[in-house]
């Protein structure tokens, strides 16, 4: 049997709140049997005031710059090693990402380069808390305080972690998540917003639901965007996040035991960096070929593939995107640690049904075909 990256869990309880749903017909963004719930405990997880669920992480990066109402053309700084999915968003509203690149220790923002790029013409801060491991806050919100910008979190791949003991999604104006079924509150699609400013909430949920107005729904106070959660997913995700520390702490526990074999080859790989005062965890456990080369990662998950062992490549960073930026005909700045990491990082298998000696082959396998290189 193929062992994939990851894989959605389903719990009992699913069947019946999702069958619940659906004889009842309560399925709509609309809905009051689920979704004031799942907004409530994801509360819990943001550690925030307010949380607008969404239909999807992207969305959620979308509707949080709208919330904003930036002139078009306003700069936006963005993690350049990340989902395009980040990216995507600040194109779209026509404002103008400008990468900034990151530290290869831990593959999150540089706050030494956000420092250096920003001046007057910038209107937010967009920072990802890549694969679970907290970019570092403290000296990123400083910049930002002092540059008076809004920060957005990317927390897509982040639920539950935190940086000195508070909750990723907390810090800035907003945090974005995504539910997409390989997160670790997985719904098949979603999302949510967070935040602790009541006037931006509200925005937020004007702008998810059309605009609708509060006396006359039809007379709109504002356009807006159909981007509801369904009370379906809402479902799902009860008991998703009733189960999220247990997910944690099964991912931690794989992690562990790749360190554990995967030390011992140092010379070839360079394992994830996680640093004291922050709670990583671990989306996917990514790493680097110490060779650095594209061609180098594309044989080893090629090789691995042939043994039915599915790794993922990591992500190509937005200024190496020659296709968008072409189509939105416009350049970025060479982000070169972004660059290498796109080239020679990759992730493996990390979902929570993962058997020791399934670990165990997949790192035997790994090592060997990475040794075959050299």
């Amino acid at each position: 049997m193929k062992i994939q990256v990851s894989s959605p869990i389903v719990y009992p309880i699913d069947f019946l709140r999702v069958g619940r749903a659906l004889l009842t017909r309560e399925m709509s963004g609309y809905s009051k049997q689920y979704l004031p719930k799942f907004e409530a405990e994801f509360r819990e997880v943001s550690g925030t005031k307010f949380v607008s669920a969404v239909n999807s992480g992207t969305s959620a990066i979308y509707l949080a710059l709208a919330a904003l109402n930036l002139p078009k053309g306003t700069k936006v700084a963005v993690s350049s090693y990340t989902n395009m999915a980040t990216f995507f968003p600040v194109l779209q509203l026509g404002l103008v990402p400008v990468p900034v690149d990151i530290e290869l220790k831990n593959y999150n923002m540089s706050h030494l380069d956000l420092e250096k790029i920003l001046d007057s013409s910038f209107g937010a801060i967009i920072v990802v808390h890549i694969f679970g491991n907290p970019a570092q806050m403290d000296h990123i919100m400083k910049i930002a305080d002092r540059f008076n910008l809004p920060v957005i979190e990317d927390c897509a791949e982040a639920h539950g972690a935190q940086f000195q003991g508070k909750s990723v999604g907390s810090f800035g104006i907003a945090g974005c998540f995504s539910f997409y079924a390989n997160k670790l509150i997985g719904m098949g699609e979603g999302g949510a917003i967070s935040t602790n400013d009541e006037n931006f909430n509200s925005k937020v949920n004007d702008l998810r639901s059309l605009g609708f107005g509060k006396i006359n729904k039809f007379l709109h106070d504002s356009d807006g965007y159909n981007f509801r959660m369904t009370n379906i997913q809402a479902a799902l995700g009860l008991s998703q996040i009733a189960k999220l520390n247990l997910v944690i702490q099964k991912k931690k526990d794989i992690a562990l035991a790749y360190n554990k074999i995967l030390e011992q080859n140092s010379a070839l790989f360079k394992l994830p960096t996680i640093a004291k005062d922050r709670e990583n965890v671990v989306w996917m456990y990514h790493l680097a070929l110490i060779c650095g080369h594209s061609k180098c990662r594309d044989h080893v998950i090629n090789e691995m593939g042939k043994k039915r062992i599915e790794l993922r490549p990591g992500f190509i960073p937005y200024s190496d995107q020659g296709k968008v930026l072409l189509k939105f005909k416009t350049n970025a700045r060479i982000t070169p640690n972004a660059s290498k990491a796109g080239a020679s990082t990759f992730y493996l298998p990390t979902g929570t049904k993962l058997k020791k000696h399934q670990i165990k082959l997949i790192t035997n396998s790994l090592v060997g075909i990475v040794e075959s290189l050299h």
